[in-house]
C-alpha cells in the first residue's frame, strides 16, 4: 500500500512539475513581438528596419519603426503610434479603412477567434494594440 501510494504522489508531482513548467514556457510568450510578426514584419522587417519581405513590391518604402522615439526628440509617440495602429490616422500605404490588410483587422480577428463566445470587441482591438505598442516601445533603440 504504501508503495502504490508513493509511486502515486511521484506521478502526481511530475505531472504537476510538468504542466508548470509548461505553463511557464508559455507565459513567457512573447505577445507584442509575435502581434508584430503577423501583422507587421512582411513590410516593416522582423528586425522592424523596413526591410520586410515586401519591401520591393511597395510604392513607398516602409519606415524604421526602431527610430519612432529618436525622430520623435527621444520620446516614443504613444498617441500617433496608437492612432496609426487603431486606424484613427490613416497611412495611404497601409490601403483603406474598410481593407482588413490594416482597417478593421483586430476587429475581423476577434471575430474569427470568438465565433460562439461572447467577447467585448473593444477590449480585445485595444488589448491587440497595446501589445504591438509595447513591442515597438521596447525595439527602440538608444
Amino acid at each position: 500500500m504504501k508503495l502504490a501510494s508513493l509511486a502515486l504522489l511521484m506521478l502526481t508531482t511530475t505531472t504537476f512539475s510538468l504542466s508548470t513548467a509548461a505553463f511557464a514556457q508559455t507565459a513567457n510568450t512573447d505577445l507584442g513581438k509575435k502581434e508584430y510578426e503577423m501583422q507587421c514584419a512582411v513590410c516593416h522587417g522582423i528586425d522592424a528596419k523596413g526591410n520586410g519581405p515586401f519591401v520591393t513590391s511597395l510604392k513607398v518604402a516602409p519606415p524604421d519603426l526602431t527610430v519612432l522615439a529618436r525622430k520623435n526628440g527621444g520620446v516614443f509617440p504613444a498617441e500617433r503610434i496608437s492612432s496609426v495602429i487603431d486606424g484613427r490616422v490613416e497611412i495611404a500605404s497601409h490601403g483603406p479603412r474598410e481593407m482588413p490588410i490594416w482597417g478593421r483587422r483586430y476587429a475581423i480577428n476577434a471575430a474569427q477567434h470568438f465565433v460562439d463566445f461572447p467577447y467585448a470587441e473593444e477590449a480585445y482591438i485595444r488589448a491587440s494594440v497595446l501589445r504591438l505598442m509595447d513591442y515597438l516601445y521596447r525595439v527602440q533603440q538608444k
